[in-house]
């Protein structure tokens, strides 16, 4: 793989913009290899439908030569080569027993399937609000809310809808009780700027030293681990997001494909209250009051390509990963780090949750190794089908 020299662009790049660039003033002083979008991202990630879509590599290009365009980064300008974006995809060369030994201070068991955990216990909530908006057990948002209302946290970036378009997820960054709670429930489109959505945690850490939990789906938890691994980034992404909380993904869906399988059906996303999949059947509470199945085969044609090739199930990078896995009124946790620890104790003892035991439910844990083992399977596929062999 080739290098560049970036003598040629730095210095009228720092002339025109200034000291914001003082991070970027060459690879060698944040300890990065000098590679280029066009080398890395562009050649091994984004044309061969790799690309997870998180937005990492704009939010983090200190040049800002890169913008999103149509979920995929693409160059607006000439690339510096500084190294970075091909530093923070998780796509790209992704080193899992570093970020592991990172974020948890050991990589993985051999017998650990499910990634580094401490602790796994199913919860639900307690709070009549969550419980009246929540999506499964609400685990997520009492976790959000004990944090803050705790003092852990100034706040959390997270997915919402967007009030211009039903159920097409935007972001939003929930300071209060009120705030979190309109954010509940999940989206099966996928957030594009949600970690991009990131920096603006970060210009409130660096102007007041406020601090953040992050809710995202197993790749943009992934970007964000690889941020925090950035050598001596102008944000301290460790100490901006404490917590980063991730949710179980088989796979997200394009909006327009989502919005036209449902058109199928005669249905539109603006009649819908909530949406699930369970069971293999995408289940719709219409704002009717009327409840719909449709089968969830056909929507697979609608499924992000990135998604294709992934292969985390639990986002297993997390502090604590949560799921449901059929469970009704309640949610599975995967306790994976100390700060993981800190957040579920903080709700536990605010009385904002309820927990009982795993094995009390043999069945989940059956559930999660297949679909574990089920979405590694398919990007193995994916990766023979794309190598040939």
């Amino acid at each position: 793989m080739g290098t560049r020299r970036r003598s040629a662009y730095r210095k009228p790049l720092l002339e025109q913009r200034g000291p914001q660039l003082r991070w970027a003033m060459g690879s060698e002083a944040v300890g990065l290899e000098v590679l280029s979008f066009e080398e890395t991202l562009g050649k091994e990630v984004v044309e061969p439908g790799l690309c997870a879509g998180c937005g990492a590599c704009v939010l983090n290009c200190p040049f800002w030569v890169l913008g999103l365009r149509e979920g995929k980064p693409e160059l607006l300008e000439e690339c510096p080569a500084c190294g970075v974006c091909a530093y923070v995809c998780p796509r790209y060369k992704l080193d899992l027993p570093s970020i592991e030994g990172f974020a948890f201070g050991r990589a993985r068991k051999p017998d650990e399937e499910f990634g580094v955990v401490r602790k796994m216990v199913l919860a639900r909530s307690r709070d009549p609000d969550v419980l009246a908006v929540c999506q499964d057990g609400g685990l997520v948002s009492s976790l959000l809310i004990a944090a803050i209302e705790n003092g852990l946290v100034d706040g959390a970036v997270l997915s919402g809808i967007k009030e211009s378009l039903p159920h097409y997820p935007d972001v939003r960054l929930a300071r209060t009780r009120k705030e979190i709670l309109a954010c509940a429930g999940s989206r099966y489109s996928f957030a594009e700027k949600l970690v991009i959505g990131l920096g603006v945690a970060g210009g409130f850490w660096l102007a007041r030293g406020d601090k953040y939990a992050f809710v995202g789906l197993p790749c943009q938890i992934q970007a964000l681990r690889r941020m925090q691994m950035l050598p001596n980034p102008p944000v301290d992404w460790s100490e901006a997001i404490r917590y980063a909380i991730g949710l179980f993904c088989t796979e997200t869906f394009t909006y327009d494909g989502l919005r036209a399988y449902l058109a199928e059906h005669g249905l539109g996303l603006a009649n819908v209250d909530k949406m699930n999949i369970k069971a293999g059947k995408l289940v719709l509470r219409l704002r009717s009051g009327e409840e719909r199945e449709l089968p969830l085969e056909p929507l697979l044609e609608h499924r992000r390509d990135g998604c294709r090739t992934c292969s985390d199930f639990s986002a297993e990078l997390a502090d604590i990963s949560v799921g449901s896995l059929g469970l009704r009124g309640w949610n599975i946790a995967l306790i994976r780090s100390g700060r993981g620890e800190e957040l579920f104790s903080a709700a536990e003892e605010a009385g904002l949750i309820d927990t009982r035991p795993v094995e009390e439910e043999p069945r989940v844990l059956r559930v999660l190794r297949r679909l574990t083992r089920s979405k590694r399977r398919r990007a193995e596929a994916v990766a023979r089908a794309r190598s040939g062999n």
